[in-house]
């Protein structure tokens, strides 16, 4: 069974003048990067603050990891990868349905070639600078290796420019400008301000209730069963983040140190969290952790509602699962795992603020924002399952 979804009209006002992308001249990135760049020349702020000048409109970009293309699958329909030299190869392993939609809009993808990673050392700057890129993209993530190990300086010796996106540390606060970066590199500006208009029309108005809420049900957001060990999790990252923004108490808030971690079956049993909400993906070549008792999640563009949902039920089999609240309640539900690291995370926003409260958010339907949202910006029609619920 497809999924269905709902596209709100597209008002933009100040927003951009938030998301720290601005032409030399220093107005918004909505006219007045347009207008520089027709001038031969603008400038960038990227999520970590650097600002970055262009002679002209970049024609040559690596990017550091492939994911990268879920931005630009909305801002260039006909042709996603244009522009692109290389990238990484992370998108082929993690998302296996969605590499196979891009590669059917744009065959030279599958020949496009591939990079290693910086934080494996495998990445030699003799190999970025055969590329001749006019400008490398990279994650935070990817940020952070390159200047514990020294890349940041190998870039500048070779006069390389560069600039940091992020989806996936912080989305709630950096998705709208690394949107709007990427347009800016791309020349597609205007495609970047309507998705960014679209984005907000949905997130503000859910983050805003959110904060009214005086019950915040408890919620175990788990990273990737099967795949990941069983009580892999995000507390104040990624779609832990999410889980707060849109009305929920985070168990892994007060049980974990740091961003991320693994909470022991003592740990979720104890805690008796309300919803479990789990990722999952189109993971059949994926290794299961010999630690785990389960299987992954089904949930992708290959994934029909039988599957999502049978493999979503088996969750309890992780030991001492089945006796947790959302269990014995039915309040288990999953999501689409790459919504973690992609500006469809307005998806997570929406289907976590339904299911955490759906009496606050009963006039919620991801399923129609969904399929609109494919059929107005997307290169290709909505289908498989992309969130489900037992």
């Amino acid at each position: 069974m497809r999924r269905r979804t709902l596209l709100m009209a597209l008002p933009l006002t100040a927003v951009l003048a938030s998301c720290g992308v601005t032409s030399r001249a220093g107005k918004s990135s909505s006219g007045g990067a347009s207008a520089g760049a027709s001038n031969g020349g603008f400038e960038v702020t990227d999520i970590v603050g650097r600002k970055v000048a262009f002679d002209a409109q970049p024609k040559n970009i690596v990017l550091s990891e492939s994911r990268h293309v879920y931005s630009l699958a909305f801002l260039n329909k006909a042709n996603p990868v244009d522009k692109v030299v290389a990238w990484g190869e992370d998108l082929q392993k993690a998302a296996p349905d969605f590499y196979e939609k891009i590669v059917a809009v744009s065959p030279k993808a599958a020949e496009l070639p591939t990079i290693g990673s910086i934080a494996k050392d495998g990445l030699p700057i003799e190999t970025l600078v055969q590329y001749k890129p006019d400008v490398f993209v990279m994650t935070l993530d990817v940020y952070n290796s390159a200047k514990e190990k020294g890349y940041l300086e190998k870039l500048d010796g070779q006069q390389i420019k560069y600039v940091v996106t992020d989806f996936r540390r912080d989305p709630v606060k950096n998705t709208v400008p690394s949107v709007t970066l990427m347009g800016d590199l791309f020349d597609k500006r205007k495609e970047a301000e309507a998705f960014v208009s679209f984005y907000k029309k949905q997130v503000d108005p859910i983050v805003e209730k959110a904060m009214s809420l005086t019950t915040k049900p408890t919620t175990f957001l788990w990273r990737s069963p099967g795949v990941n060990d069983p009580g892999a999790t995000y507390s104040t990252a990624n779609l832990g983040a999410i889980v707060t923004a849109t009305g929920g108490t985070n168990i892994a808030d007060s049980l974990l140190s740091g961003e991320e971690g693994v909470l022991t079956p003592e740990q979720v049993i104890a805690s008796n969290p309300q919803n479990i909400i789990a990722t999952g993906g189109e993971w059949q070549q994926q290794k299961i952790k010999d630690t785990a008792q389960t299987s992954y999640v089904h949930l992708g563009y290959k994934a029909d509602e039988a599957s999502a949902k049978a493999s979503l039920e088996q969750l309890k089999n992780q030991p001492g699962y089945d006796q947790i609240q959302a269990f014995v309640d039915g309040h288990v539900y999953g999501v689409y795992h790459q919504f973690y690291d992609a500006p469809y995370n307005f998806i997570a926003y929406l289907t976590f603020a339904k299911w955490q409260n759906p009496e606050a958010f009963s006039d919620i339907d991801p399923d129609a924002v969904w399929k609109d949202f494919h059929e107005q910006y997307m290169p290709w029609k909505a289908e498989g399952v992309f969130f489900t619920s037992i």
